[in-house]
């Protein structure tokens, strides 16, 4: 085996990336509830306003909880991935402030402004680290001979790139533009983020599958 540190760190950034998707769902269903709540907040349904708050509160601890574990995970993994390839050193650096702004979001979780907040920063420095590490996947198929991987990862970085500035201006409009707008488009830009965050975390997933199959088989 060529690489042994990263075909053991590919698998846990891979177990990290599942706990991420499931954590971008409750985030983003946590984007669609406030919404809701607003909406209760506004019609003065003090009943419906209880369900869905305690509803929001359960959905933002849940997402921050799984945040801090994958990053917790990815972190290990892509500290022994740097060990074969210092690529990777860059990413460790965006994982550790990533981290840092989902435990201030946890902290404040009782705060929606802050919370969404602090989790659309660690989303961007997750997207990033994201980006960094499919290039880092194309420096070990380059180094491998694996054409097929290489090509993929170009075709995937152009995609996941678009994908992710498009979810993260839907998440950011959320967050910012809730009081401003009919409430109709900022909960279509609600789903419309987090369609694209699944998408792109299924499309991360597969690339990241066949990485780690990879450097096992090196």
């Amino acid at each position: 085996m060529r690489f042994p540190n990263a075909a053991k760190g590919m698998k846990k950034v891979f177990a990290a990336e599942i706990l991420s998707l499931i954590a971008a769902i409750a985030l983003g269903s946590t984007l669609i509830m406030s919404i809701v709540f607003l909406n209760f907040e506004q019609t003065g349904n003090e009943t419906a306003m209880g369900i869905s708050g305690i509803g929001l509160l359960v959905f933002m601890a849940g997402a921050a909880v799984l945040t801090i574990l994958a990053l917790i995970f990815k972190l290990i993994g892509v500290v022994q991935t740097s060990k074969d390839e210092p690529s990777f050193k860059i990413v460790i650096w965006l994982i550790v402030f990533g981290l840092i702004a989902s435990v201030i979001g946890a902290c404040f979780s009782s705060n929606t402004f802050v919370y969404n907040l602090t989790n659309a920063i660690s989303n961007v420095l997750n997207f990033i680290s994201l980006l960094f590490i499919i290039l880092g996947i194309g420096s070990f198929a380059a180094q491998l001979g694996n054409s097929d991987v290489v090509l993929r990862c170009g075709s995937q970085f152009r995609l996941i790139l678009w994908i992710g500035i498009v979810s993260l201006i839907a998440r950011f409009f959320c967050i910012f533009m809730p009081s401003l707008v009919a409430s109709s488009i900022v909960l279509a830009f609600a789903v419309l983020a987090l369609v694209l965050n699944i998408i792109q975390y299924i499309l991360y997933l597969v690339l990241l599958a066949k990485a780690k199959n990879m450097l096992a088989e090196a």
